[in-house]
């Protein structure tokens, strides 16, 4: 039973615009620091532009992705691509202990609860000992992230930890972004201790990020 809707080609051009692969550097370099050689997987891959940025590194990547038009459309920009249409709420087309790196940008929101959790241990399941997991969302309390109606599964960056370890993995890096940006000034940075102490970290994160390592 399909419990999570496609993003239609109008929710696709809208929110993709003008972006390219070039958008995704980052995001790849953060899988060479953090993650596992050898074969990568990107889940939810939309228009699989982080999987032609990681593929024109030299990186071994499959996206897989629900959207038929968004899968023709990534195999119509780049012919050398590596895109299969894939349900979330189905068994992932890997073997056990197959998969060195799984990254998850910006999907787990979408999706519903009972299918994240499905989706992670999946991904458990899937990747390598020691294969890394990156995941990548808005923070619950972020204003932006909650006027999306497509968002009907938003974490904090506590209650996401927890669903991941509840999958089996362990969080070894959460690198989220704050709401308030006061600078690098040493007035700046005292400021910036005592909101931290007054407020909670869930509360002043703009994202939920993880980091997390099958062991």
């Amino acid at each position: 039973m399909r419990t999570s809707k496609i993003p239609t080609r109008e929710y696709f051009e809208k929110w993709y615009g003008d972006r390219d692969w070039n958008w995704y550097r980052n995001f790849v370099a953060e899988g060479i620091i953090y993650g596992m050689p050898g074969q990568w997987l990107d889940v939810g891959a939309g228009l699989g532009l982080f999987v032609e940025c990681a593929r024109r590194f030299g990186i071994n990547c499959i996206g897989l992705e629900g959207s038929e038009w968004a899968v023709n459309e990534a195999k119509k920009r780049f012919s050398d691509i590596n895109m299969r249409q894939h349900f979330l709420e189905d068994k992932f087309p890997f073997e056990d202990n197959s998969i060195s790196t799984i990254t998850c940008l910006q999907v787990i929101e979408h999706i519903s609860k009972d299918t994240a959790i499905f989706m992670l241990k999946e991904c458990y399941r899937i990747l390598k000992h020691d294969g890394v997991l990156f995941i990548h969302s808005p923070n619950k309390y972020n204003r932006e992230g909650r006027v999306d109606k497509t968002h009907i599964n938003l974490y904090t960056p506590s209650s996401l930890i927890r669903e991941i370890e509840n999958a089996g993995f362990k969080v070894i890096k959460t690198p989220n972004s704050t709401r308030i940006v006061l600078g690098n000034s040493r007035i700046a940075k005292k400021m910036a201790g005592v909101i931290f102490k007054l407020f909670p970290f869930d509360y002043l994160s703009a994202s939920a990020n993880c980091i997390a390592v099958k062991h």
